[in-house]
């Protein structure tokens, strides 16, 4: 019985570690090393926004401290109005500024909302950290950064008790969605183009590639040589794909120790999020198609509510038109009061 066992299970089991060993021997002798690739990828990484903006922010410029004695600065934002209703706190996108609340930032004050904006770590104003980098994917660091954020904010004498708006662009919306899900002080989300999760863009990769074999009447000898030799690749991935996965995990604890950071898991967090939620997309958007976001929408516990903005009112990454910005506000006010 074991020797059966043995040889119906044993020796191919064998066969696949010992072909993802010589794989993985072969990628490190011809190809770039880990080490290498990844900081090509992290210093690869493309500058965003594609529009900077620097104007700046009439308000009081604040600072506070993050974990590791990090110092924030940001800019304390009061309302203009004559009834005060409610707090903002904006988080930033990837490689962007507290100033890239403008486009919102007249409708929220106007509208009765004090507004705080801040600069993460390694961006802005706020201190340099020299022992991590900074990487467009979430890392425990940058939900230390927005709840040192949050505490600071509820401890002005004028924020509300019962919690504040959270609002996120591109990768802050990431990171103010993930702080949703752990701190019961954030009370409304407002999220401008998110970025959804990794399985929803394989809804895009089926597409492209149907679309592609439904174009070509014709392939050529050199494109069906391919189109095999990925099948098999496909295939002795499928077979290998515990011990790779394993592989890829260790290897994100790898990345993570040697950039001084660890990434944060998104999934068990949203979970967690029961905050009403609006989301500001565009219909053409350079990174995440509109289907996706309403894909994410649907697999919310919480419906959230979608704005999809036209070609013509947002042409550019950040870019809003005034109705959007009042529908934002006017969230804002029914969610917080």
């Amino acid at each position: 019985m074991y020797t059966t066992l043995y040889y119906t299970a044993g020796i191919p089991l064998f066969i696949a570690v010992a072909f993802t060993l010589a794989l993985h021997l072969m990628e490190r002798i011809f190809f770039l090393s880990p080490y290498r690739r990844s900081r090509n990828l992290f210093s690869g990484t493309p500058w965003l926004p594609f529009r900077f903006i620097n104007q700046p922010l009439e308000g009081e410029e604040v600072e506070f401290r993050s974990h590791g004695k990090i110092t924030l600065r940001g800019t304390f934002l009061r309302h203009q109005s004559e009834v005060r209703k409610g707090s903002v706190l904006f988080c930033h996108e990837f490689n962007g500024n507290q100033m890239s609340i403008s486009p919102y930032v007249e409708q929220l004050i106007n509208g009765g909302f004090d507004v705080l904006t801040f600069d993460f770590r390694n961006h802005g104003k706020s201190d340099f950290d020299y022992h991590i980098q900074t990487t467009p994917w979430i890392t425990t660091t940058d939900m230390e950064d927005v709840h040192a954020a949050i505490t600071y904010f509820c401890s002005r004498l004028e924020t509300d008790s019962q919690g504040i708006g959270i609002f996120g662009l591109g990768k802050g919306a990431n990171i103010a969605l993930c702080a949703a899900g752990t701190d019961q002080r954030v009370c409304s989300i407002v999220l401008d183009a998110p970025m959804p999760e990794n399985r929803l863009f394989n809804r895009n990769c089926r597409e492209i590639f149907c679309k592609s074999v439904r174009q070509s009447s014709k392939i050529s000898r050199r494109r069906l040589v391919l189109l095999v030799s990925l099948f098999f690749r496909a295939l002795i991935y499928s077979v290998t794909c515990p011990v790779i996965s394993f592989f890829y995990a260790w290897r994100r604890l790898v990345l993570g120790f040697w950039y001084g950071c660890r990434f944060v898991n998104p999934g068990p967090l949203l979970k967690n999020v029961r905050q009403p939620m609006m989301i500001v997309h565009g219909h053409v958007d350079a990174m995440t198609r509109a289907d996706q976001i309403q894909a994410f929408c649907d697999r919310m516990a919480v419906r959230p509510k979608l704005w999809l903005v036209s070609a013509k009112d947002r042409n550019r990454y950040g870019t809003i038109s005034d109705d959007c910005s009042r529908q934002v506000a006017k969230f804002f006010e029914e969610t917080t009061l």
